[in-house]
């Protein structure tokens, strides 16, 4: 891993903002998840650049920016050579006016040798965004390159046509996009690596729709594809605003518990309407995170709250029903259903490990269970029909059979999928 980075950045471009944020910033913050300690932005424009990025940023307050000066015209390799760090024989080098994919930068960073990273199979999608890169027999260039510091000091010229030279004779390694994984662990879902340049006019549009499109989670339940569209259209809207995934969490946190609370004292109804907000807002708050980069270590405390509340709403649903004598061995399901929701829980642990170590999308009978299978929003669904139909306390006795069915499909899912790596493992 190599944790210094020369950004090449100039305004107005680098400054273009996408989704509340300008590119450049959100490259920033980027590098600091990627592990990158230091970051020295060259700049034919530096008192601009640098009056944007004196503002405070806490999602970038780990990562040292320093500012320096270069000619205007094109950028050479001797002005590179130029602030090379006194240590590290290869260096990270990345446009400033470039939105990338984390997941690229991670694995450009990583590398041992001299890399430029090209994209020798650009989707229809994007090539209207990527016109502009320069083109090399293996792919375009995508503005960001690990260069080894003897290269870098024997070099004459512009980089651009350094790096495109040595891609076409073989002098520089190539990390090819089109060649890299579909399956993105994180959002659970197949999603190729993205990278464009700043877009210009109707353009914005477009690389929004990307931006946005990027922070979509797969795996989701029935429910969840309903909110889907009514949380892009929030997030589009919110990423533009001072409101931080925290804000969101502490929203979402509140109204989970004025949800049980209303759950525990029988007035469902309310409870029902309040719970299919929180559905709402559970979505939004990784949504905004990852669309401005603004993801931390505190924010695996709302997945921990997520967990939380599948056991409590359910718990206060089951003290209803008892005190109310609506449903007398309703603690008895109860212990069915959170019994059900541990196996389930170990099992889509266990699919989910097996996709991350293959780089595969679950299988499609993952899917459809994820699709219907026993998860707090399908519940609160189940309990809108039993109260619509007059017959809450049974739709509880639904969930926990409901659970317990979607925990004996999983399980042995998991031991399947499980299986050849355990089998590679031993061998």
């Amino acid at each position: 891993m190599h944790y210094e980075c020369v950004i090449l950045a100039d305004s107005p471009t680098a400054l273009s903002e996408l989704c509340g944020i300008s590119i450049l910033e959100r490259l920033l913050r980027t590098l600091q998840r990627c592990g990158i300690t230091h970051a020295t932005v060259l700049s034919s424009t530096r008192k601009v650049i640098a009056e944007q990025l004196c503002r405070p940023s806490w999602p970038r307050s780990q990562l040292p920016v320093t500012v320096r000066e270069r000619p205007a015209g094109l950028v050479t390799v001797a002005q590179i050579a130029d602030v090379w760090p006194n240590t590290g024989r290869l260096l990270l080098v990345v446009r400033g006016d470039t939105v990338f994919d984390s997941r690229l930068l991670r694995l450009l960073s990583a590398r041992s040798v001299a890399t430029a990273l090209v994209d020798s199979a650009v989707p229809p999608e994007l090539q209207v965004l990527i016109a502009s890169a320069p083109n090399t027999g293996k792919g375009k260039l995508c503005g960001a390159a690990l260069l080894q510091r003897d290269w870098a000091f024997t070099q004459n010229g512009s980089l651009e046509e350094a790096l495109r030279q040595n891609v076409e004779t073989g002098g520089i390694e190539t990390l090819d996009v089109a060649d890299q994984p579909l399956y993105y662990p994180a959002l659970l879902r197949e999603f190729r690596a993205f990278w464009f340049p700043a877009p210009l006019g109707a353009q914005k549009k477009e690389a929004q729709e990307i931006l946005l499109d990027s922070v979509q989670k797969g795996g989701l339940d029935i429910p969840a594809l309903i909110h889907g569209p009514i949380e892009k259209f929030l997030v589009s809207h919110l990423c533009r605003t001072r409101i931080t995934p925290h804000h969101l969490t502490i929203m979402w946190a509140t109204g989970a518990v004025a949800t049980t609370v209303l759950f525990a004292t029988g007035y469902l109804l309310w409870g029902i309407v309040v719970a299919l907000i929180v559905g709402i807002i559970d979505g939004l708050d990784g949504k905004q995170a990852r669309i401005k980069v603004e993801t931390t270590k505190a924010g695996k405390l709302e997945h921990q709250l997520d967990t939380l509340f599948a056991f409590v709403w359910p718990t206060a649903l089951a003290y209803h029903f008892y005190v109310s004598g609506q449903l007398p061995g309703a603690f008895r399901y109860l212990g069915l259903l959170l019994l059900g929701e541990a196996l389930d829980g170990a099992g889509q642990a266990g699919i989910r490990l097996a996709s991350e170590k293959q780089m595969q999308a679950p299988s499609l009978l993952n899917l459809l269970v994820r699709l219907v299978g026993g998860r707090r929003n399908i519940y609160i669904w189940v309990l809108t029909i039993g109260v619509v139909l007059g017959s809450p306390a049974k739709s509880f006795v639904v969930m926990a059979w409901w659970e317990l069915l979607t925990a004996a499909i999983d399980i042995p899912h998991a031991a399947w999928a499980l299986w050849p790596l355990w089998q590679k493992k031993r061998a």
